[in-house]
């Protein structure tokens, strides 16, 4: 065969393979775009499932009384939980499921608290307290053992003892008249709602929101074994 031909040979073998590799070279594009495509929706089917959450998480309904007592104890207050790493309950975006409740013993520079968490089915409590008594920095935070009567027991003496619905105390007829003593302050953030209010010498007082106070107090010291860490 001559030169001629055998150019003319190789140059028809190329006319038939040009063909073939286009198609491949096209379906190996069109593969290469529906997988682009497919990471593409993933990402954007991504995003909107992580942005979803922050559309639904509104903070809390706050439900605060405007009281001299208020301001003045979280501040004070701030230093104790800053120094165990505790968010202010009013700004914790719980599920609706969820709940937290904090009952929290006050004195002369002193301010211990119980904290009560429940995360799904998972129920916690925390005792917070100060290692040094005119020290708020001092404060320090250990898991207490679960209550001896069971969590959903002493969740309904909790409800039951209206811990959930109690005013602030109410004045005058819930007055003790007393300047120095103990209070109690409770918060609740349930149902995406934020509670808070406060009974000073609630002892000394007659009304029967100053008993339910005392029964709420009562009934964590029993459960927690409280009397033995204060």
């Amino acid at each position: 065969m001559g030169t001629s031909d055998h150019q003319a040979g190789n140059a028809g073998d190329l006319n038939a393979v040009t063909p073939i590799m286009s198609a491949l070279l096209l379906g190996l594009l069109l593969v290469v775009a529906a997988t682009v495509g497919c990471v593409s929706d993933g990402r954007e089917a991504g995003q909107q499932r992580n942005a979803a959450p922050a559309q639904t998480a509104q903070p809390p309904k706050l439900e605060i009384p405007d009281a001299a007592w208020e301001p003045a104890f979280f501040e004070d207050l701030e230093t104790r939980t800053t120094a165990v790493n505790l968010p202010q309950l009013r700004t914790v975006v719980l599920p609706e499921s969820d709940l937290e409740v904090r009952f929290w013993y006050e004195g002369m520079e002193i301010i211990h608290g119980v904290v009560i968490r429940r995360m799904g089915q998972q129920w916690s409590a925390n005792w917070i307290y100060q290692t040094v008594d005119s020290k708020p920095s001092s404060a320090k935070m250990v898991l207490l053992d679960p209550p001896k009567s069971g969590w959903d027991v002493v969740w309904n003496k909790l409800v039951e003892a209206e811990i959930l619905t109690l005013p602030d105390s109410p004045q005058p007829r819930c007055s003790s008249e007393a300047l120095d003593g103990i209070g109690y302050i409770v918060e609740t953030n349930v149902n995406r709602t934020y509670r808070t209010y406060m009974y000073s010498n609630p002892q000394l007082m007659k009304c029967p929101e100053a008993k339910q106070i005392l029964q709420i107090e009562r009934t964590l010291g029993e459960e927690f074994s409280l009397h033995r860490l204060r």
